[in-house]
């Protein structure tokens, strides 16, 4: 048993009280001699050992009210067992949530600062002796303070220097990371304190929470301290992209920005603007109106001046949720695109076509155009310097030496751009056994041949609709055009392969790209290592089809090659907490690279580059605030790289978790609405006491004052 408030124990001293008035009482009497004593004396004796037990019964009655009057102003309250035999200390978990929409503010502090001070106050309120760890925690969990520390000190040290991330929410992974930590301790009384704001996305996996809370078994305790103020209005970016196509210098470019009124009223006039590279806006749109949980896309144009990384931002006006106000990405501009063309063939006219798909310009522009295509034999490949291209392109290539396909393999593993476009010189069993099985090189193998016959009467075509892959996504358009066109009297059957995890870890699947009009593949797709291959079902010539000689050809052409190129470009756009990894020049390897991040101002942290397949790598974990980040030497001149992290567009929801979804909570776990003037102590106290006495004893006081007035007044009757 404890008390909530021990200093008026002292109360109990009043029991003293009734024991001196009735020794006083004792004492107060006269000799008075009559004739009739000796009749009394006899009366008294007889009833004597009577009126000494009622006294004394009196006595104890009037001490019991006493004693349990002081003992229920010090509120006594019964400890769970397991506070019986392992005291008062406990093993706790504070943490903290910093996901983005921490970030929102009520006018003055943020969820965030609140959410500091709550769990600063959670520390004080943790019993003496007890240790204390601290985890940080949105969808990923950092922890500042792994394991259970009895220098609370240090724990609220790192509470203070905590700062606010753009991470999603998910407290299933944080209460998850907590459970674990606790796992490993043996006292028997566990806690887990979580921080947090009402957001009701957060709580989208409670059954699993509930699931390893059951499992953590009663000594664990939950506790779930929500801090700030419904916020009814937010508008938010929640995406940015840009066209399929090449980023060149000097040419327009789409960007198309998605905005949503995440509030609950509709808002009207809302100016939206693009940036580059932080500078005034080159472009605007104004919406008219945008209805509660409306989202509207925005169209943009902008030309890039010069070549290299460039960032791009759209804006919206600022609000109390300052995270989701603006969205950037990292745009790679070339001046100059290399593309390797491979005629495998000389007798047919694939490489041709490709050559002037690639560069359709008068001869005088050639040279000035973006893309440079180098056609070359299949003899030639084995003296090629691969890396010096950013695309390689093959036309119905012959059955290669494998030193030739282990150089192909490299350039792809170590991201480059391969499509194949296999014609009569393809072997089915050589690529099937060789880049398929061997090298792991293709998104699929090559089935029958299917030509002459009834392919010449009734030739396959694309598919007329429904285009999923960026490639193609521009003929949903009517007006550009139509691939269902094109005339296919040849092709391969392309059998896809099956998804594998290569040896860096990542998961290779393969893609359909478009269909031919039967439903069977006409174009598959497929990440191999850092790079990305496609393998057409026909040649790029006129041999076995008419789609080089269609306008749609040299689109088609220029978005695939963009395409995968375009892979490489997502290297430098990626989600606030991922890892990233970003390659550059090999003359940097073994040197010291200073990445300034967004956020806290002087954010700088200081990475060695390693040498890595031919070039120097960046790895680089902390990502966990949006916006962009800049890699430079010693933290001075032009950027070595930049890349740009992007918010949890799930964070811009920010509405409350409902009163059933709450009451839900409330069966796992202790929940408390915290307010800067409460006192966490006592409410933690309440609940960690168990069951409080204090109105059992008041009921008992009055009882037993009840008893003693009637058994006073009965024993004061002559006798």
């Amino acid at each position: 048993m404890s008390f909530l408030n021990p200093a008026l124990l002292a109360f109990a001293s009043a029991v003293a009280v009734p024991i001196l008035i009735h020794l006083l009482n004792r004492r107060r009497f006269q000799r008075v001699t009559w004739a009739a004593m000796r009749f009394v004396r006899a009366s008294l004796e007889r009833n004597r050992r009577r009126m000494q037990f009622e006294d004394l019964l009196l006595l104890a009655l009037r001490c019991l009210v006493v004693g349990l009057f002081a003992l229920a102003l010090a509120r006594p309250a019964l400890r769970s067992a397991s506070s019986f035999f392992g005291g008062s200390r406990v093993a706790a978990v504070v943490v903290v949530d910093q996901s983005g929409s921490m970030s929102a503010t009520d006018g003055t502090r943020s969820r965030f600062v609140l959410a500091r001070q709550a769990a600063e106050a959670a520390v004080d309120a943790i019993p003496q002796g007890s240790a204390v760890a601290l985890l940080l925690a949105g969808d990923r969990v950092a922890a500042p303070v792994p394991e259970p520390s009895y220098d609370l000190n240090l724990v609220r040290k790192s509470i203070r220097d905590a700062a606010p991330s753009d991470l999603g929410s998910d407290h299933a992974v944080a209460i998850s990371a907590a459970l674990e930590i606790l796992r490993a301790q043996t006292v028997l009384r566990k806690e887990i304190i979580l921080v947090t704001d009402r957001q009701a996305v957060a709580w989208r996996r409670l059954p699993e929470i509930g699931n390893a809370l059951e499992r953590a078994g009663a000594e664990t305790r939950l506790r779930v301290v929500f801090v700030g103020e419904p916020l009814e209005d937010n508008l938010a970016v929640v995406s940015l992209t840009r066209s399929a196509g090449f980023a060149s210098v000097r040419e327009p470019l789409r960007f198309e920005a998605e905005v949503v009124n995440a509030g609950g009223q509709p808002v009207r006039q809302v100016r939206v603007t693009l940036h580059l590279d932080g500078g005034a806006p080159v472009d605007e749109s104004v919406l008219d109106a945008l209805a509660p949980g409306e989202t509207r896309r925005v169209t943009f144009f902008a030309k890039f001046p010069d070549e290299g990384f460039h960032s791009v931002t759209a804006r919206v006006p600022q609000d109390r949720m300052p995270a989701d106000d603006e969205r950037t990405i990292v745009v790679p501009v070339v001046g100059e695109v290399r593309v390797l063309v491979v005629d495998g063939d000389p007798e047919s006219n694939s490489a041709f076509f490709l050559r002037h798909g690639l560069q359709p310009v008068a001869p005088d522009a050639a040279s000035r155009y973006f893309l440079q295509p180098r056609v070359i034999n299949a003899g030639q490949l084995a003296v090629t310097r691969l890396a010096d291209y950013g695309a390689v392109i093959l036309a119905d290539p012959p059955v290669l030496a494998a030193p030739v396909l282990e150089l192909l393999e490299h350039y792809v593993v170590d991201g480059g751009a391969l499509i194949v476009f296999p014609g009569p010189k393809a072997n089915a069993e050589f690529y099937n056994r060789e880049w398929l099985g061997r090298a792991a090189l293709l998104p699929g193998g090559l089935g029958r041949l299917r030509s002459g016959g009834d392919m010449e009467d009734n030739p396959l075509h694309l598919q007329g609709s429904g285009y999923k892959h960026p490639v193609f996504a521009l003929w949903n358009d009517a007006g550009s055009g139509s691939l269902a066109t094109p005339r296919f009297r040849a092709a391969w059957e392309l059998e896809p392969a099956p998804s594998r995890t290569n040896s860096n870890g990542g998961l290779e699947v393969t893609e359909p790209m478009v269909l031919f009009s039967d439903g069977t593949p006409a174009a598959l797709e497929r990440t191999v290592g850092r790079g990305r291959v496609m393998l057409f079902a026909s040649t790029a010539g006129t041999a076995w089809n008419d789609l080089a000689v269609r306008p749609v050809f040299v689109p088609l052409l220029h978005r695939s090659v963009a395409s995968l190129t375009d892979a490489r470009e997502r290297r430098y756009n990626i989600h606030a907490g991922a890892r990233a990894a970003l390659r550059l020049s090999s003359e940097l390897a073994g040197r010291e690279a200073v990445v300034m991040g967004p956020g806290r101002p002087g954010r700088r942290t200081t990475h060695l580059l390693k040498a890595s397949g031919g070039a120097a790598l960046l790895e680089f974990e902390e990502t966990d605030k949006a916006g962009l980040h800049r890699v430079n030497l010693g933290g001075n001149g032009a950027p070595l790289a930049v890349f740009a992290a992007q918010p949890d567009p799930g964070e811009s929801a920010l509405a409350d978790i409902s009163g059933e979804r709450r009451s839900e909570i409330g069966r796992l776990a202790q929940v408390i609405d915290w307010t800067s003037d409460q006192d966490l102590r006592a409410s933690f106290e309440r609940e960690r006491m168990g069951l409080e006495l204090w109105l059992p004893l008041v009921l008992g006081v009055l009882l037993l004052g009840v008893t003693e007035s009637w058994l006073a007044q009965r024993f004061s009757r002559p006798k």
